[in-house]
């Protein structure tokens, strides 16, 4: 009897094993690979903002997934946050983006039981479309100078079974977001900027009182005065200056030497890296400019 009793407890555990490795199985995402890449990472002021998303199905089979995605524009299924941290969306035609409510999900016999169908189609195997934006600020409210990240983000649901069989939603083979990598590009303000020095020296790093302060030159934009501008939001790459003052027709801030380089990151001899002046009008509105400065010995 107690042999019986074993025997059966690890018939039960092998069957709940072969469940959770089937399980596991399933869970994995499809190979579907979306790839983003930017014409390049350094965008200037006003200068459009080029990229291209590529979508391919390596799947060795045809498969059936939610219905819309070979329709989709990809670059509209972006991520894009801005240098302030925020959620950018992108501008569509329609209000939301969104479709009619298609209403309640369907109900067929199959196998002589109902099951409840969602709307699909098929992807074929080796399946591959191209969307490129010729300036992705057409889409996206790019108007903070700074870093940008972008990564594609798409729901999808991916049924069992081939082209021709219902697509049972108690009963796919995988539910989730298909992702790109992220990428990053840098886009240049408005505002004109001038920073002096324009060559930084791996030195400052180590704190020296006798090293001159970093000057930033801020001109002030056309119709407004220096009275226009909080001097106390004034930020080199985040770093508050040491001290503001008004020269018009501009504004000079200055910086610690060793905060000013620290804010780079890791730099290496000889590679220019840019630099972000930022702050806000007496009325709470953004400004911002950028330039490039050169790290030396």
């Amino acid at each position: 009897m107690r042999r019986k009793t074993v025997t059966g407890f690890f018939i039960l555990i092998g069957a709940v094993v072969l469940l959770c490795s089937g399980a596991v199985v399933w869970a994995q995402p499809p190979a579907i690979d979306i790839e983003l890449s930017f014409d390049k990472s350094f965008y200037g002021f006003e200068e459009p903002v080029g990229m291209e998303v590529s979508v391919r199905n390596d799947e060795t089979g045809d498969r059936l997934i939610s219905s819309g995605f070979n329709s989709k524009v990809f670059y509209l299924e972006m991520r894009v946050i801005d240098p302030a941290g925020r959620l950018l969306l992108a501008q569509r035609d329609d209000p939301l983006g969104e479709s009619v409510d298609p209403g309640p999900l369907g109900w067929v016999l199959y196998d002589g039981r109902p099951i409840q169908v969602g709307p699909c189609e098929v992807l074929p195997s080796g399946w591959t479309t191209v969307s490129r934006a010729d300036d992705l600020g057409a889409h996206y409210d790019m108007s903070l100078p700074g870093y940008y990240s972008a990564q594609v983000q798409v729901s999808a649901m991916v049924y069992r079974g081939a082209p021709g069989d219902y697509c049972n939603v108690d009963d796919y083979q995988w539910l989730g977001v298909l992702k790109s990598e992220t990428k990053y590009f840098y886009l240049e303000g408005d505002t004109k900027v001038e920073v002096v020095p324009d060559k930084w020296r791996l030195k400052w790093k180590a704190k020296d009182k006798g090293t001159p302060k970093v000057k930033v030159k801020i001109w002030v934009a056309e119709g407004q005065s220096t009275g226009d501008y909080n001097l106390q939001s004034i930020r080199l790459n985040n770093v508050a200056p040491t001290r503001v003052k008004a020269v018009p027709p501009k504004i000079e801030a200055f910086f610690e030497p060793n905060e000013a380089i620290a804010s780079l990151g890791e730099v290496e001899v000889g590679q220019w890296y840019p630099v972000v002046v930022s702050g806000r009008y007496s009325s709470g509105a953004p400004f911002g400019g950028s330039r490039q400065v050169k790290i030396v010995r």
